[in-house]
């Protein structure tokens, strides 16, 4: 299949939403930027008891669907009042996208200039943009509300999009393959966060630890565990690699052990990343 016209606008900016403050957590794979293709979304399934006009869908692989971006060619364009209306293709199928159409004078409700630019750009036929946003289901259609959209930079960015969810796939099999290696094979919830309802107890010895015990050898492991339960508990950005250094060096361990320690936590699903390769937070 081919894209006919369009192209990629080299200074192509974004836009976002504004981030309500003092929301509850969501577990892990809630607060992941999950890249998708548009087959993905098509064969997403709804999670039982959920409410798919909340958004509350899975994967074929069971992740649950919260943020998803998708990269793709605007085939067509619908403007309403409120909202303009594209179907974005991706080469494994069409999907209709639904965005907020900010267009009143900047004070009064509208989005300010530079940010209908950037999206009155992305509003044309054959041009290739990046969407973030949440799946949502109206009378059994599925629909991308997006919370950003943009001209990609370049077409480099189209590949990489493909490279992000072939890796995202890879990564999320292996990291519950070692969940169900830890708590005995069962994976009864959606994320990390429901893993510890599964009611499989976790294996006897080994290097598995939990907040409860003293972990035998892995005292370090233990001390970072704590540290992010602690110190982590109201911070949704986590704790950078070199506090957690410096406050477990107050208390005799070795910065190089930590380091080991937070990369060894990290592998088996205790602690995961935020906002960046360097910040990290319990997954409780």
């Amino acid at each position: 299949m081919s894209y006919g016209g369009g192209g990629f606008d080299d200074n192509a900016g974004g836009f976002g939403s504004q981030q309500t403050p003092s929301k509850p957590r969501r577990d892990y794979d809630a607060q992941t930027l999950i890249p998708v293709t548009v087959k993905m979304l098509q064969d997403a399934q709804g999670i039982p008891g959920g409410d798919s006009n909340a958004g509350d869908m899975i994967l074929a692989d069971e992740r649950p669907l919260h943020m998803v971006k998708l990269v793709g060619a605007v085939r067509t364009v619908e403007p309403k009042s409120t909202n303009i209306y594209l179907d974005i293709e991706d080469g494994t199928g069409l999907f209709n996208v639904k965005v907020y159409n900010g267009g009143q004078e900047e004070g009064n409700g509208g989005d300010p200039s530079a940010i209908q630019q950037i999206k009155a750009a992305a509003f044309q036929d054959n041009q290739y943009v990046r969407i973030i946003g949440q799946v949502k289901e109206f009378d059994g259609n599925r629909t991308l509300i997006a919370n950003d959209i943009r001209v990609l930079a370049s077409g480099d960015e189209f590949t990489y999009h493909f490279c992000e969810v072939a890796y995202s796939y890879e990564k999320y099999l292996k990291r519950k393959s070692q969940q169900q290696q830890m708590f005995g094979g069962g994976m009864m919830g959606y994320g990390i966060g429901n893993m510890a309802s599964s009611g499989a107890p976790p294996p006897q010895g080994g290097n598995i630890i939990s907040p409860s015990n003293g972990g035998g050898n892995n005292t370090v492991n233990q001390a970072v565990i704590t540290l992010l339960q602690n110190e982590g508990a109201n911070n949704d950005t986590g704790i950078h690699i070199s506090e957690i250094q410096q406050i477990l060096s107050g208390q005799g361990f070795n910065a190089n052990d930590v380091q080991k320690a937070i990369a060894d936590l990290s592998n088996e699903g205790h602690i995961y990343s935020t906002i960046d390769e360097n910040h990290y937070q319990y997954a409780s």
